[in-house]
Parts: structure tokens; C-alpha cells; sequence
């Protein structure tokens, strides 16, 4: 039996180790909340189209494009949180994986396992496998791409298949998050340096430019992103975990991230802009910091695991000493530290789990899910910030929020036929939407008022009163 065979039981066997320990322990949920809200519109379509009922797109937009990855969930399990979960760890399992290829390759395998090891235990990737977060499918198909990039490069021919598949894995990975544009730049950039055919870089760049100007001007996928959020706070919450608490208590972790970054970048430079995953990952953080979240900390995450890591090494190399503690030392105790922060941050997670607690956006959707369970009207409609997820949870229809009205009763003419309304009323987003229902005193009643957001039932007998 070869060893390339060989290497693929492993993988497969690690697999079931891995993702099996996560299942049994039950470090993740597998009810309809805590899901990303571009995952639940992307995971909607395709469970609309398989059972033939009203297409979601049509009042949701076009979702990113994890929903072709979705597809045989929707073929084979509609309707099927859990297997969209599972089929999430798998694509995470698939990202390390290429990871631990590129680290090996490039380095060595002593940094590929430790690095590799090291983020399959992350709390943080726990959160997005369990969210369904961006995080997971922008690592697999960054590694996706380094491989097409490769068969393209050997293969040659202008207009082969594997051009066009690079196209569609860079529209992918370009409709998943801000972030995924930092792969189209590191491609380019890696075939100005070192272009294998003029013929192929012409074509190449020609299709680049078309297919990420197409995404931009769609920009359908970009769903719930907090632009210009704080990427301090965003990267400090996402390292800590369960540990995050409120307030500014993690802005300072989140700043000894980024300023890792900066260091590791400077003294790894020459490394990282002549490797295509190094240099995307790079341009990925860069470009995803517009709109940082746990999708975009992941990224940073795996960035200091894999390049950090070659860096400790290197630097006790360099030292010169003897014995395993002069060779190793720094190695040993960095694992050691982030091995158990990472597990006591795995074990609060399970705790958290199993008391059912959840973030304040799903603790308001689950109010309102629990407020229209009993109701004997099954068409019960909602204008919810959140439609695709709060379609998930309460199974019953859901639209977006209005986008604009002029005064309050043109806020009522727009949600004609509308029940409730559920929105974080403390995003300045909705300010004017706030005032307006202030306004309505007599025709809304608020149903329930949370740290997350705030649920009003609309009163359609006073409506003609209050006009």
C-alpha cells in the first residue's frame, strides 16, 4: 500500500476521531439558533428549490455562495440543521487539512502538526463550525484555490477547465465575506511575480478583473456585516472565547493579536509573498478588517498559528542551543499554555451549551419563536432584521425589515399584512424605524424588550384610529 493511500486513511480515521469527540461531547447545538444569517438564507434556498415552495431570494436577495456548496444537504437532508452542521466540521477538517499541506510543503511537518492541532481544538473554530460561519469555507477554499492554481499552472491552455473552475472558486470565495477578496489580489500578485505563460497571465487577470467586479456590484452575499466595526474588539472576543466578557477587558488581547500580526508579517515577509495561502491569508485580513468579525478573527487566528509557530522555531534555531530544552523549550511551553487555554475555553463551552445559553440575537428570537408556537395561524408574519434565521426558528414566514419610510404611516402602508417586527433597537440602523413605532403607540404593543432587540406586535384593529 503506497503511502499517499496510507496518508488518506489516516486523514479519514482522524476525521472520525476529531469531529466524532466534538459531536459526543456535545460542543455543539444543534437547534436553529446561533446560525450566521447569510448561512440561513444560503441553507433556505436550497431547501425551497428541493421542496418546490416560494423561492426566498426573492425577497431576501441572492445569497452567498456557500449555497452551491449546500446542495446535496439540500439533495439529501432538507431541512436538516444538524447535517448542515456536520457537513460544516467536515469543510473545517478539509481547510486543515490543506493548511497542514501548504505548512509542510513550505516548512516543515513540525509546524504543520502543531499548528493544525492546535486549531482544530480552537474555541473559536468550535464557534464557527457551530454558527456555519464564513470562517470555515473561506480556509477550504483558499486551499481549494492554491490547488486549482497549481493544475492550471501544469496543465496550461487558456480556456481549459481548470481556468474556468479557478473563476468560479474565486467567485466563491469573493462572495463570502470582505475577506475573501484578499484571494483574487494574492492571485494576481503571484502570477505578476512569477507567471508560468504571458498568454495564461493575460487571460488570468482579464478573468479576475470580470468575476470579482461581478461580485462587488452584487455584493449579494455580504449579509449582516457590522462595517467598520472595531477589529480590536471583534479579534479579542474571538480569542477568548467563552471567556469574553462585556466591556473593554478583551480589546487588549485583541490588540496583542494584531500587533502579532504586524510582527510576524514583517519578520516572515519574504516567506509570505512568495507562497500564494501565505499571501492570500495575508491580503485576507487586510481586506476583511472592513468588516472584522468571527469569520475574519478565524482567519487571523490560523495566520499566527501556522506562521507564528515556523517563527518560534526558527528563532530557537537561531539561538544555537543545545538539548532539547535549548531546541525546543519555547515550542513546548507555547503549546502547553494554548493547549489548555484552548480546552478550559472548550469545556466552558460545553457548559454553555448544555444550560442552552445563547447570544442576545437568538435569545430574542427564540422569545418571539416561543410567542408564535401556540398560534393557531400558521401564515403568522414577521419583518424581522434577522429573516433568515428567524424563518429557522420559528418555521413560518419571515420578511426583511423596511428599508426606508418617509413618516409612520408610510412605515404602516410598507408592513401592510405584517404582525410583528423584531430588530435591535439600539443599532443606528434602525434609529428612525424606533422612532416611528414611538409614535404608534395606540397600533404597536411591545412584546418583549432585550439586551438584543426589542419584538412589536402591530394592532391592526386601532390602525385606522391612528391614521
Amino acid at each position: 500500500m503506497s503511502l499517499h493511500i496510507k496518508g488518506r486513511y489516516v486523514g479519514i480515521a482522524l476525521l472520525i476521531v476529531w469531529g466524532g469527540s466534538i459531536l459526543a461531547l456535545n460542543l455543539l447545538r444543534f437547534g436553529p439558533y446561533g446560525i450566521e444569517e447569510g448561512a440561513a438564507r444560503a441553507l433556505l434556498l436550497n431547501w425551497s428549490i428541493v421542496d418546490r415552495i416560494v423561492n426566498p431570494v426573492v425577497v431576501f436577495g441572492v445569497p452567498d455562495l456557500r449555497a452551491l456548496l449546500f446542495a446535496p444537504l439540500a439533495i439529501y437532508w432538507p431541512g436538516s440543521i444538524i447535517a448542515a452542521k456536520v457537513f460544516t466540521l467536515v469543510v473545517m477538517f478539509g481547510g486543515a487539512l490543506f493548511l497542514y499541506d501548504w505548512s509542510r510543503r513550505r516548512l516543515d511537518g513540525e509546524t504543520a502538526l502543531i499548528a493544525t492541532g492546535l486549531l482544530l481544538i480552537a474555541p473559536l473554530t468550535l464557534d464557527q463550525i457551530d454558527a456555519i460561519g464564513t470562517g470555515p469555507f473561506l480556509l477550504l477554499m483558499f486551499g481549494v484555490g492554491s490547488w486549482l492554481d497549481r493544475r492550471y499552472r501544469n496543465k496550461g491552455g487558456a480556456h481549459n477547465a481548470w481556468f474556468f473552475l479557478q473563476l468560479l472558486s474565486v467567485a466563491v470565495i469573493a462572495s463570502l465575506h470582505p475577506a475573501g477578496l484578499g484571494y483574487p489580489l494574492a492571485l494576481a500578485w503571484n502570477w505578476y511575480r512569477q507567471p508560468s505563460d504571458p498568454r495564461l497571465q493575460k487571460h488570468l487577470f482579464i478573468g479576475l478583473i470580470i468575476v470579482t467586479v461581478l461580485v462587488l456590484v452584487l455584493q449579494a452575499g455580504w449579509i449582516g456585516l457590522d462595517w467598520w466595526s472595531n477589529p480590536l474588539e471583534a479579534l479579542g472576543v474571538g480569542l477568548m472565547g467563552p471567556f469574553a466578557t462585556e466591556g473593554n477587558r478583551y480589546l487588549g488581547v485583541g490588540a496583542a493579536g494584531l500587533l502579532l500580526v504586524i510582527l510576524v508579517t514583517i519578520a516572515d515577509r519574504r516567506q509570505l509573498l512568495n507562497s500564494l495561502s501565505g499571501t492570500a491569508l495575508l491580503a485576507a485580513i487586510t481586506a476583511g478588517m472592513a468588516a472584522a468579525d468571527a469569520g475574519w478573527a478565524l482567519l487571523v487566528l490560523t495566520f499566527l498559528l501556522y506562521r507564528g509557530t515556523a517563527l518560534l522555531i526558527r528563532l530557537q534555531r537561531a539561538l544555537g542551543l543545545s538539548g532539547f530544552i535549548g531546541q525546543r523549550g519555547g515550542i513546548v511551553v507555547m503549546l502547553f499554555i494554548v493547549a489548555t487555554l484552548f480546552m478550559l475555553a472548550d469545556k466552558t463551552r460545553y457548559y454553555r451549551v448544555e444550560a442552552g445559553d445563547l447570544a442576545p440575537t437568538d435569545q430574542l428570537i427564540r422569545t418571539f419563536a416561543l410567542e408564535v408556537e401556540n398560534s393557531a395561524e400558521q401564515s403568522v408574519q414577521a419583518a424581522s432584521q434577522w429573516p433568515g434565521k428567524t424563518m429557522l426558528a420559528t418555521r413560518r414566514p419571515a420578511l426583511p425589515l423596511p428599508r426606508y419610510a418617509e413618516n409612520e404611516q408610510a412605515l404602516l402602508a410598507k408592513i401592510r399584512g405584517i404582525k410583528y417586527l423584531i430588530f435591535d433597537h439600539n443599532d443606528p440602523a434602525n434609529r428612525m424605524l424606533a422612532y416611528y413605532i414611538s409614535r404608534l403607540a395606540g397600533v404597536t404593543r411591545t412584546v418583549a424588550l432585550q439586551y438584543g432587540g426589542v419584538i412589536i406586535a402591530i394592532d391592526r384593529q386601532n390602525e385606522n384610529n391612528a391614521k
